[in-house]
């Protein structure tokens, strides 16, 4: 869970969630029926941020025609909109940390979801990933079991544009910067062989200088938000932050 004064805790007073049906063609060659979960944060309210802005969309007369604008842009994430200038600022990452941003009355900050992932993920269309970012410090072993019980896993990075996303919704928060994040990875098996959870053989790999350390002692993934979330190997015994991922996968008819 996130520490008391973050922008993600749960479901809980500082949320209110709406659900938007709207029919449209995602990723299958039919048009589908697709849900989108609005989630409204209640700690953002009067304040606006305006880095990260995908676009600026005008005259648009109320949040349900906001949050759809979102729902129609695959590189949405979020949104802030304010009735009084009828404005839509769209945004890719999910902002964290109100105090980043300025304050703006009756603007009101909502997030967006769909194809299965929760309302209070990240849920980035365009990779195709779903997560949420945990600021409890926890050791690596304590960390998998709490996604675990969720139905989630570690994020796994394995590509360039994952650990760019990665990178740019830490970096968009000032309180991401704090800690260290476990991610998915580790060589505890067979020193040098780098598995992810499902067993998979990583070939992906972003390493900060002088890692990995290839010790029998340091089989973890950490990454580092301080170093362009680079990577290294760590015993994995020390409380971190993580962030845990969901799976989803659309069905089409």
């Amino acid at each position: 869970m996130l520490q008391e004064g973050t922008v993600l805790h749960g479901l809980g007073p500082k949320t209110m969630l709406f659900i938007l049906i709207v029919t449209s063609v995602m990723h299958c060659t039919s048009p589908v029926i697709q849900i989108a979960h609005g989630t409204k944060w209640i700690t953002f309210i009067d304040v606006i941020v305006r880095t990260n802005i995908v676009s600026e969309v005008e005259n648009i007369g109320n949040i349900l025609t906001c949050v759809n604008q979102c729902f129609q842009n695959e590189a949405c994430v979020s949104v802030f909109y304010r009735q009084q200038h009828q404005r839509c600022q769209l945004h890719d990452v999910l902002f964290m940390s109100p105090q980043d941003g300025e304050q703006e009355a009756g603007t009101v900050y909502y997030s967006v979801a769909t194809d299965g992932c929760p309302p209070t993920y990240v849920h980035n269309r365009i990779l195709n990933i779903c997560y949420q970012v945990q600021y409890n410090l926890v050791t690596y072993a304590d960390g998998v079991a709490d996604c675990n019980s969720r139905g989630d896993h570690y994020i796994v990075i394995d590509n360039v544009d994952k650990q760019n996303h990665m990178l740019k919704q830490i970096n968009s928060s000032s309180d991401g910067l704090a800690k260290k994040y476990h991610i998915d990875g580790s060589d505890n098996t067979t020193e040098g062989t780098w598995l992810l959870h499902d067993g998979r053989v990583m070939t992906y790999f972003a390493w900060s200088p002088g890692y990995p350390m290839n010790s029998s002692l340091k089989n973890f993934l950490i990454a580092d938000p301080t170093d362009d979330f680079r990577w290294g190997d760590k015993s994995g015994n020390l409380g971190k932050r993580y962030i845990c991922e969901r799976d989803i996968f659309i069905t089409c008819p």
